[in-house]
């Protein structure tokens, strides 16, 4: 399944004011965990029941990067998670990766929402960042959920069983850690006005949407979205969003011109024009 970005090697070009926001999110996150370290957040009393997962404290849900076709959504988060640069290095946010996801239109088994859980699973299991984590999913009940039938049948409750109870019954990390999911909204084909279950799990984002509350506090949520995409971004209520391509903002616009400096004039123009496009036509 593939889970990793096609831009991953590419070079990458300024933005720095997206990963000084994400880096205050995640340290908004971390001081939460030390002022609540006395508080367990949630009670695991019984792992087979959804009743025993509590919403989380400290900070908001979660991130929500929204920008249009071509914006660099994709660009950010695969710089996030295997930066390219010394200043990137030098941040050193990667070691906070958790566990990530890119969903791909042309390849159907992204968008599998199955495939998604199993796939964190394995992830957060070979990370080593949460101790206990792994012991924890070997339980018998953990794994008879994880199996592909079970958890194709009913992923929410997959999801719960084996990844927010394992989570919340963890050891907490030193500091907070992050899960990254790029294009959430790829596969999303809602009709205008058409109502949706706030427990639907049909889809990578409505599974996201109806429990990402239940992330422990140290776990921050972060997620991309076009920004076109309105019935997709209104599921994340409640996340701070960090808008990728509004020219109203002089540090973008300051992007603009540090990518005009650095590229091809050809190139530079074709980027250019997506970006004043995307910006006088909103959705």
């Amino acid at each position: 399944m593939a889970q990793t970005s096609l831009l991953q090697g590419k070079r990458f070009y300024c933005r720095e004011w997206v990963f000084h926001k994400l880096l205050h999110c995640l340290q908004e996150k971390t001081n939460s965990m030390i002022n609540s370290a006395p508080h367990k957040q949630a009670s695991v009393a019984n792992p087979g029941s959804s009743a025993s997962t509590a919403p989380s404290k400290g900070g908001p849900w979660g991130v929500l990067l929204v920008g249009g076709p071509g914006s660099g959504k994709s660009a950010v988060c695969t710089e996030l998670l295997w930066p390219s640069s010394p200043q990137g290095l030098q941040r050193g946010l990667h070691r906070q990766g958790l566990a990530f996801h890119f969903c791909r239109a042309d390849d159907s088994d992204t968008l599998s929402v199955s495939g998604f859980i199993r796939g964190l699973v394995a992830q957060i299991c070979h990370g080593g960042l949460i101790q206990g984590y792994e012991e924890k999913v070997r339980d018998p009940a953990v794994q008879s959920a994880l199996q592909p039938e079970e958890c194709e049948r009913n992923p929410a409750e997959a999801f719960r069983r084996c990844i927010l109870l394992p989570l919340q019954a963890a050891k907490p990390p030193q500091q907070s850690v992050f899960i990254l999911v790029d294009s959430v909204d790829e596969g999303c084909h809602f009709a205008e006005g058409e109502q949706r279950s706030s427990s639907s799990s049909r889809t990578i984002a409505e599974l996201l949407a109806s429990h990402h509350e239940f992330f422990p506090p140290w776990l921050l949520l972060l997620c991309s979205a076009r920004k076109q995409n309105k019935a997709v971004t209104k599921l994340f209520t409640g996340f701070r969003k960090i808008s990728l391509d509004d020219l109203r903002k002089a540090y973008i616009v300051k992007d603009v011109q540090q990518l005009k400096e650095r590229t091809p004039a050809s190139a530079t123009k074709r980027k250019l024009r997506c970006s004043l496009h995307l910006e006088q036509n909103p959705s």
